[in-house]
């Protein structure tokens, strides 16, 4: 552990926090109100592997999806419209809809 206690953790000058957990807990929310405090730095993995890891399964997903309304299936085949993720570390939406969140058959 860096921190030997929770006394040491608070007098350290630079604090270092690790949330980990499954999709959907609230992890990204606990880290954007602690980087919106202005003394935080927020690395989210989640962003990291939605944009570099699984963009293409996601928007093949989302593709998937579309092509069973038969409406969006013609537009698709015609290339007249196009399906893409917009990952931001405000929204991870797409990450999530692809993993599926806890409690939740149905995703």
């Amino acid at each position: 552990m860096i921190y030997s206690s929770a006394k040491d953790w608070r007098e350290a000058a630079r604090k270092k926090v690790l949330f980990f957990g499954m999709s959907g807990l609230g992890k990204t929310y606990v880290s954007n109100v602690l980087r919106d405090s202005g003394d935080w730095f927020h690395y989210s993995i989640d962003y990291r592997i939605g944009t570099r890891y699984m963009g293409e399964y996601i928007i093949d997903n989302a593709k998937a999806q579309a092509m069973k309304v038969p409406f969006l299936r013609d537009l698709l085949l015609s290339d007249s419209i196009y399906i893409g993720s917009n990952i931001s570390f405000e929204n991870l939406t797409p990450v999530a809809t692809y993993l599926g969140k806890p409690g939740d058959p149905d995703l």
